[in-house]
Formats: C-alpha cells, structure tokens, sequence
C-alpha cells in the first residue's frame, strides 16, 4: 500500500456546523426535509450546497454574509427553506445531479445573484491518486472550507448508502488503529466517518468519485 501523507495535519480541525430543531441536534442539513416528495429523492446535491453557502455566511461575514439571509443559531426550519431556495438553481435532473462542473455553475449563479463572487475549485480528471484527493481535501479544509463530494457508483457493498450522493466534508484524519485516511461527511443530517482508502483505492475504473470547494 502507497504511503499517505496528510498535508498540515495538525491544523486539520473538524469543521463544525450544527442546526437545531429543539433539543436535536444536526450535523449539516437532510434531503428529507424537503417539503415535496420528489424533491426528499433527488435533494443530495442541493442539500451539499445548502451547507457550504449557509456554512460561508456565517463563518466569513465578511465577504459571504449575503449568501445565507438568517441570522444567529441555524435552525431547522430557516435551514430547509434555504434549501428549497437554493434548489431553485442547484437543480437534480431526472437521474439526479451527476456532473460536478454543473453543480459548481449552479453554486456560483446562487452566490452572484446575491451580490457575492465566488470562485470553484474542481479536481481535476487527471488527479486519479489517492494522494491527490487528499491534497485537494486538506487545502481546502486548512482554510476552514468544507468540500463537496460526489460519489456515483461503487462496487464495494459498504458505501451502498453513499453511492449516488452528494455528501459535504468537513474533515479529514488518520484513523490510529488501521493508519488508514477517513473522511468526515455530513450525510442526512448526520456525522459520518468513510475510509477513503477502501473508497478511493477499491473503485472500478467506472466508479466517479468527484470534488470541488468554493471560496
């Protein structure tokens, strides 16, 4: 097995962002929460780009205030009709929303129509390595900024739930007991861990695994 290095390691803090219904609480947004029921189905990607945009505003108000119109501690219910309206330009088609270079476009017409400029971040085709998904990661997450994941198809029964999906990473560590890399994603709702070695490194040459972040 290649070697893996975690760039800045130690300033890799877990990005937190939290919404509140209540007494619950949730680690990033949920596609079930949509109100229609179409929408629950195909609500992955659109529910990513709720979390960046929201997770933004309220962490660089500086430049990005605009981009999510609730203020103070994020609640559920301010949370889902920022979902709903960032649908309106992160749209699913039939199949879902299986291009990462649309997602992006998407993301960025939302944020200029809210007098915000933002610029992508794609990895590219040609960064097929492991060491590569991770250099892409931990740039992103050194600068505190969560990064969009799309996993299409896998062969490996374990990520079943993930496959198909949008999740946001808000993390990324050596996992001590296998000396393996993980990821942190949100995930309807929820904190979840994910080998990326066994992700990354067990793929078929037709399973699409795509990346990008915004700033």
């Amino acid at each position: 097995m290649e070697s893996i290095i975690i760039p800045n390691y130690n300033n890799l803090e877990e990005i937190q962002f939290n919404i509140y219904d209540s007494e619950i609480s949730y680690y990033g947004g949920s596609q079930n929460w949509f109100p229609k029921k179409f929408h629950n189905l195909s609500g992955c990607g659109p529910v990513a780009a709720a979390n960046i945009t929201a997770y933004l505003s309220q962490n660089f108000t500086d430049r990005y205030n605009t981009l999510y119109p609730y203020k103070g501690i994020i609640s559920k219910k301010d949370f889902t009709m920022h979902m709903v309206e960032i649908r309106k330009y992160v749209k699913p088609g039939l199949f879902g929303l299986t291009s990462v270079d649309k997602f992006s476009d998407s993301v960025l017409a939302f944020s200029s129509d809210r007098g915000v400029s933002l610029s992508s971040h794609i990895l590219a085709d040609s960064a097929t390595s492991i060491q590569d998904a991770i250099n892409f990661i931990a740039q992103a997450l050194s600068q505190k900024l969560p990064v969009a994941i799309l996993v299409l198809k896998h062969s490996l029964k374990e990520f079943k739930e993930y496959t198909w999906h949008w999740m946001t990473i808000t993390g990324l560590k050596l996992n001590l007991k296998d000396n393996l890399p993980y990821i942190i994603v949100s995930s309807y709702g929820g904190r979840q861990e994910i080998n990326l070695d066994l992700l990354w490194n067990k793929r078929r040459s037709k399973d699409i695994i795509r990346l990008a972040y915004f700033n």
